[in-house]
């Protein structure tokens, strides 16, 4: 087991979230023993980790050894291959974790045809890293994860339409740190005026996401505090052309048809690598029923809110057969203060 293939792994965890729809990815470079470069892959279009242990290791990387979270890439996008400088800077050998199965082109191949060892070293703490990555890439869109807040009956909010707070101040900073790692936050319109959110994150130096709202009315309150704010893209998907918004950080996108795939698609167009979904019963049932929700996180509260199922976080028109029910699978639990917190996928 080396250690070096771990510092690599761990850099690729602290940039995880803020890489739009490249892949997080962390890299150390080691000669004779020592540590003469790290690098992480910093934003989408940035130098990617590889570039960057390597330019800070300069002349010292010549004959060393580089350890790399994901396999280095052997195409043209916004960067040169990695596997081109790792030859140039005169790399001995290469260490990677995981095998990335949507290149093209084998990067093994083309390093060891220049005379570089290479080792593939599995590593599942990695695999799970890039899991979802691999699934999106695929498919053009991007990761979605749905949040949901609600009391042991699985409500929202009361009959009355009350919401704040179900869950505890441990839930709700728990939640900031979720929207730190995502690119964009999809609401819908019900949530905006009930709630009258601003899905910010107040944690020190956090990344707030962009706002996307999905409106099939149109019907927008631009009065709202979400509004109010400049320093974060508000985009409107609707299909109503008379939706129109002077806001300079608004931005309306019409839609013919604005079926979760037809956004999902132009979301990952657009370098939205990761949505949270943080919506009402009507979205977050749209989204749980669809194939397109990678992860489903839920807050439970030890409460019971009784009433009606108007506000029960998973409602939809037919009735399942238990055969056929949607099925997840627990991967993580937590308690915080007394609230749970389950993080799932579908199975």
């Amino acid at each position: 087991m080396s250690q070096y293939l771990n510092y690599a792994i761990q850099l690729a965890k602290m940039v995880d979230g803020q890489t739009g729809i490249n892949p997080p990815v962390g890299a150390v470079v080691v000669n004779q023993g020592r540590i003469v470069g790290i690098g992480a892959h910093l934003q989408k279009g940035d130098k990617h980790a590889e570039v960057q242990a390597l330019d800070m290791a300069n002349e010292t990387a010549a004959g060393g050894t580089i350890y790399i979270s994901l396999e280095p890439c052997s195409h043209y996008g916004s960067t040169p291959p990695c596997v081109n400088k790792i030859i140039d800077f005169g790399i001995k050998q290469v260490v990677y974790a995981v095998k990335d199965t949507t290149l093209t082109s084998r990067g093994d191949e083309i390093l060891q045809h220049a005379g570089v060892k290479v080792e593939f070293r599995h590593k599942p703490e990695a695999e799970a890293l890039y899991k979802d990555f691999f699934i999106t890439k695929r498919q053009g869109i991007p990761e979605v994860t749905v949040k949901v807040s609600c009391s042991l009956d699985g409500k929202q909010a009361t009959d009355k339409g009350e919401s704040k707070w179900i869950t505890n101040k441990s839930v709700k900073n728990d939640v900031f740190m979720l929207r730190h790692k995502h690119d964009a936050v999809i609401t819908g319109t019900g949530t905006l005026n009930a709630d009258n959110p601003q899905y910010t994150t107040r944690i020190e130096e956090g990344k707030h996401p962009i706002r996307i709202i999905l409106s099939k009315s149109g019907r927008i309150d631009f009065d709202l505090d979400m509004f109010n704010q400049s320093n974060v893209p508000i985009w409107i998907y609707t299909e109503q052309e008379k939706l129109k918004s002077d806001i300079e950080h608004v931005e309306v996108i019409h839609c013919s048809n604005c079926s979760l795939e037809n956004i999902l698609k132009d979301l990952y167009q657009k370098g939205i690598g990761r949505v949270l979904v943080e919506a009402g019963p009507t979205i977050t049932s749209e989204f749980l029923q669809s194939n397109y929700t990678n992860e489903l996180i839920l807050y439970y509260a030890p409460k019971m809110i009784g009433g009606s199922g108007d506000y029960q976080f998973f409602k939809t028109e037919n009735v399942f057969n238990l055969s056929e029910a949607p099925q997840f699978e627990i991967v993580n639990s937590q308690v915080l203060e007394q609230n749970i917190k389950l993080e799932l996928r579908k199975k």
